[in-house]
């Protein structure tokens, strides 16, 4: 093992921050609950992340209460009401493009954390977000994500003048460690600490509506001031002694339950680096993913409910007949995930994102808040579930389970992207099919396909069939630790020992009370 569990007897947090880590800790420390600890660690990976997870995006998360329900966060951002198929078509283009205003959704991460937060947390909310602007107002020392990130993106940034301002007004390139200081942003953060709904309401909206529109954007202020995220129902099935929960549409938590279902029930043998585990997984993704673009989308407007998404007989059938045909862009996996248990045995599995790395490359000047780009996750075909229009939520790719069992609680997630419900199905076999503990789970070789370019991607320790065996797909080797998703889990163990776990291919750091 390259990096060592946390365990305590108390609460416990991992991310892929170590500041963020630390602040989560300091809450649960103050007699937070993990809901408070979540708000803190997920604004804390907003600053210190910005790239990956900033309050320009989406937040989702699954909450596990003591007394074993589980519950659904929804905090997924809609398009503009003047946005629709006629309006881009009218504009020339042909595809939701990748970047730039329109492909921007309302954030929902603020709402979204308000809402959990409203049902159950139990600190102040100003005290909550204060903990995170009082450790970060003055600067803090950069990771190697964020140096790395800036570095590589930076021509991209300095198209857009907000961007320019924000990450390269004082700095040509930055170096891990460096000190890394925001004025606009944490100014944000504390008209949010007064109240969370001014991210929505006040100044912030109005100069995000300003900004965009300058940009040839579609924004009204109504399209912040209306929005809501929710509280939902997760999505679950059985397998053996364990309920795993994943979260419903208009994510693609519903895929991992999809092939973990179909996994189970083809009852194929193979070992977890060997060529016929390959084969076998690669041979129910293309028509899962296939599946998943044709049906998966807001679920105000899909035609296909998820207990017949899930049948067995359903499933039977698509791995017959449904052959791939991309309907979405599947660059990036620029995600963050957190996982919080506290003392009481509160579980939350929290994911938040931009989609890819920086988003839509435009950052608000003002308050420095660089905004997601899952618009560009809609399409321009009239009459699918995941088509563009009004007020409609994307398909998502943030997903993140919840695994209850007889002997443990778990939580599990990682970035990934459209990679998610591979990699999540071979860290569920690693750990309940090959009974690797979680560490050696995360640390387990690893490979995905991918659907757009039709190729696969291993890590070294991988036994990969050659490319005849895999229909003509092209394979890329990559060393071992890729960034082949940056994972993290934490559980609660039989004796009632929390535990955390971090990913070797990321800066995630686990901590927790001692």
């Amino acid at each position: 093992m390259f990096k060592h569990p946390f365990y305590s007897k108390g609460g416990v947090v991992t991310s892929e921050s170590a500041i963020a880590t630390t602040i989560g800790v300091k809450v649960l420390d103050l007699g937070g609950n993990a809901i408070d600890a979540s708000v803190a660690t997920s604004l804390t990976l907003s600053v210190v992340l910005p790239h990956l997870g900033g309050i320009g995006g989406d937040f989702f998360a699954l909450i596990a209460d003591p007394s074993e329900k589980v519950h659904y966060i929804s905090g997924s951002g809609w398009a503009p009401k003047r946005l629709s198929i006629e309006y881009m078509k009218s504009r020339g283009f042909n595809k939701m493009p990748n970047e730039g205003p329109h492909s921007i959704v309302v954030p929902g991460l603020v709402d979204g954390l308000r809402v959990m937060w409203e049902k159950f947390g139990t600190m102040e909310w100003k005290k909550l977000v204060s903990i995170v602007v009082d450790s970060l107002k003055d600067g803090f020392p950069i990771s190697n994500s964020f140096a790395s990130a800036l570095n590589s993106s930076k021509e991209k940034l300095l198209e857009d003048p907000g961007s320019k301002k924000t990450y390269f007004s004082n700095k040509e390139s930055y170096t891990a460690g460096d000190i890394f200081k925001y004025d606009g942003l944490i100014n944000a953060l504390i008209l949010i600490s007064q109240d969370p709904r001014e991210f929505y309401e006040g100044p912030i909206a109005e100069k995000a509506v300003e900004y965009l529109n300058s940009l040839g954007g579609a924004f009204e202020l109504s399209d912040f001031k209306e929005f809501k995220a929710h509280i939902g129902k997760p999505i679950s099935i059985e397998l053996g002694d364990n309920t795993i929960y994943e979260m419903p549409p208009n994510t693609q938590g519903i895929t991992t339950l999809q092939l973990l279902k179909l996994l189970e029930y083809l009852g194929m043998s193979y070992n977890s680096t060997s060529r016929e585990r390959v084969l076998s997984h690669l041979r129910l993704y293309e028509p899962i993913y296939a599946v998943r673009d044709a049906y998966i989308g807001d679920p105000e407007y899909m035609k296909t409910t998820v207990e017949e998404l899930l049948s067995q007989e359903f499933l039977n059938n698509a791995i017959k007949s449904m052959k791939y045909r991309n309907t979405l862009s599947t660059q990036g996996s620029d995600t963050t995930f957190f996982s919080i248990i506290d003392e009481s045995g509160y579980v939350v599995s929290g994911i938040q994102s931009l989609f890819t790395g920086w988003g839509s490359y435009v950052t608000e000047p003002t308050f420095e808040i660089t905004f997601n780009k899952r618009a560009s996750s809609f399409n321009l075909i009239d009459g699918h579930p995941n088509a563009l229009g009004p007020r409609k939520r994307p398909f998502h790719t943030l997903s993140a389970m919840i695994i209850k069992g007889k002997e443990r609680v778990m939580s599990l997630g990682l970035s990934g992207a459209h990679y998610r419900p591979q990699l999540h199905a071979q860290l569920y076999e690693n750990i309940f099919r090959f009974k690797m503990n979680p560490q050696e789970a995360l640390e387990h070789p690893r490979f995905v396909w991918d659907p757009e370019n039709n190729l696969v991607e291993y890590e070294e320790g991988i036994d990969m069939p050659s490319a005849n065996e895999l229909n003509g797909k092209k394979i890329i080797k990559r060393g071992y630790p890729s960034r082949i998703g940056v994972a993290a889990i934490a559980e609660i163990l039989e004796n009632g020992v929390k535990a955390a776990y971090s990913d070797i291919r990321g800066d995630g750091s686990s901590g927790g009370q001692v």
